[in-house]
Formats: structure tokens, sequence, C-alpha cells
């Protein structure tokens, strides 16, 4: 007979009690489940650093993550609204773009152009994860969600340890980074970042804006091109108006109810 994981059954319970209710404290999670308040740490810090919970540092109190919450919402309007807008973003701008959302302490692409683009990257993009620190999704979200959670990965990056967990820590360059992208409205990929080339064996280069709804960034929109291929008058004139109007658009038509 196979035997269940303990550990993850309390995992999910402590889960279930927090998607219950708006926010839950950690007494009312140590009252509701029995738990000791160790445990539950241990608990909501393995929930935080996968990306599924949220803490207010001001209330002290937990929350399911705004991203989580939309991961239903984005499979289920995919066909009707993420891949038609996507489409006429091709048609406007022929560079390649993904769409991507948090997940944990890096990105997801939910879909992408790529495979009718004049150049490809990598074909079977979906589902790619990218870093928050080096890519261009994962700096326009960081600039553009809210303080709390922003402080969340941060908090989870540097936990994590590695390139991003040092990079992290260095202070001057990260609020750099984020003043930069909020000021441009767009977020720059690192140049080079992991080597990798087009078909063409030219590095990439990429920029991303936000899908923001109700004041909350929700995913990043983004296109990509071999280095050197566009100006920067084109980026901004072009590039940034195109991604910008799908954006929008994906905002307004994400509103409209399941």
């Amino acid at each position: 007979m196979v035997k269940s994981i303990q550990s993850l059954q309390r995992g999910l319970h402590v889960l279930d009690l927090i998607k219950s209710r708006p926010a839950v404290t950690l007494t009312d999670l140590h009252h509701d489940s029995g738990l000791s308040k160790a445990t539950l740490l241990r608990i909501l810090q393995t929930l935080q650093e996968s990306g599924w919970v949220t803490r207010d540092p001001k209330g002290f109190g937990y929350s399911i993550a705004s991203t989580r919450k939309l991961d239903h919402q984005t499979s289920t309007l995919e066909d009707d609204v993420i891949s038609p807008v996507m489409a006429s973003l091709h048609k406007a701008l022929s560079w390649p773009s993904d769409i991507a959302v948090r997940d944990g302490l890096s990105m997801k692409i939910i879909e992408s152009t790529r495979s009718s683009a004049p150049f490809v990257l990598n074909r079977d993009s979906v589902g790619y994860r990218p870093a928050f620190l080096y890519s261009a999704v994962g700096r326009t979200y960081l600039a553009f969600c809210s303080e709390s959670e922003r402080d969340d990965i941060i908090n989870g990056l540097k936990n994590k340890g590695g390139k991003e967990g040092r990079l992290v820590s260095d202070k001057q360059w990260f609020n750099k980074t984020m003043r930069d992208t909020v000021t441009n409205g767009y977020g720059q990929r690192e140049p080079g970042y992991w080597g990798v080339a087009s078909t063409e064996g030219r590095k990439i280069e990429a920029i991303a804006v936000p899908v923001i709804q109700k004041g909350k960034v929700i995913a990043c929109l983004s296109a990509a091109w071999p280095e050197n291929s566009v100006s920067l008058d084109e980026i901004r004139n072009s590039i940034v108006p195109n991604l910008m109007d799908a954006a929008r658009s994906l905002s307004e038509k994400l509103k409209s109810p399941i």
C-alpha cells in the first residue's frame, strides 16, 4: 500500500485555509489548523518561495498570490482572448512575442508567436521559465508589481541563492534597473542572457511591457530580435507602442467574467 506524504497534506491544508478568506494571520492558521507556529512558518515560507502565497509586511496577513488567482482565468481564456491578441500583435509586429506570468521565483511563458517569426529562439517556448533578474519579462514584472510582492520575490531569490541571489543583493544595481524600467515603460533583457542565440547565430535582444489590470501587473508581454537589428527609434516608435496596445487589449478583455 502506498503511503501518503503527511508534510504535503499539511501544506495543502494550510493552502486551503488561506484560500478561504482574503487574508489570514499566523494566529488564525494556528487556531484553525492545530499546527504549531514553527511548523506553519516553515510551510508558509515554502508557499511564498513557490509563488503560491504572499505576505503583507504591515498587517502580517497571508493571502493567495494574485498570479495564482489568475491561473484558471488565463488557462480558460487563452483560446478566446490571449491567442487572438497575440495573432493581431504578430500582424503588426513581425518580431516574435511572448506573454509570461509569474510562477514562483521565475516567470513562465504561457503563449508565444515564435513559431511564426522570421527567426526563432526556441519554437517550444511555451512553459519556459525565464529568470526574473536577467529577462525582460522578469525585470518588467518586478518593476511594476506591488512593493509587498516585490519584497517577497527579492527575499525568495536571496534565500534561494545562486547568481540571482547575489545579484538581487546589489541594491545599487537593482534600484537603478527598476528605476530605468519604470521610466522607460518597458524592461530590457540582459545582453547575452544565458548566451542564447538565434537560428542565425546572433545573440538576442528583447523588451517587455506590463499587462496591468485594476492597478496590478498580471502578466508581461515581450518582443525579441537578433542583436543590433533594431534601432532605439524603432523600439520607442513602433515596438513599444504595439506591445502596449496589445497589453491594454489583454487587460480589457480579461476584465470580462468567465
